[in-house]
């Protein structure tokens, strides 16, 4: 367990809770979009990934579809 005294965790939210397109183009709202971004934060070294939904019109939804598009998209 010593080894682990100095090791980081990477954690991401590449949406966020509330920003929009119109805050920062770059924020993924897709599940298409949210799943390429956490990809990429992956391959520089992110361990976890905590994510939100978002709808059509780019708010914030729980959809189930969403959520397992998303995951599908990951395990892809």
């Amino acid at each position: 367990m010593a080894d682990l005294k100095n090791k980081t965790i990477i954690t991401v939210a590449t949406t966020g809770a509330w920003p929009t397109k119109a805050n920062n183009p770059n924020v993924p709202m897709t599940p298409e979009e949210i799943a390429e971004d956490v990809y990429a934060c992956w391959k520089a070294g992110a361990a976890v990934a905590h994510l939100h939904m978002r709808d059509d019109e780019g708010k914030g939804t729980m959809d189930k579809d969403r959520f397992a598009k998303t995951v599908e998209l990951l395990r892809a």
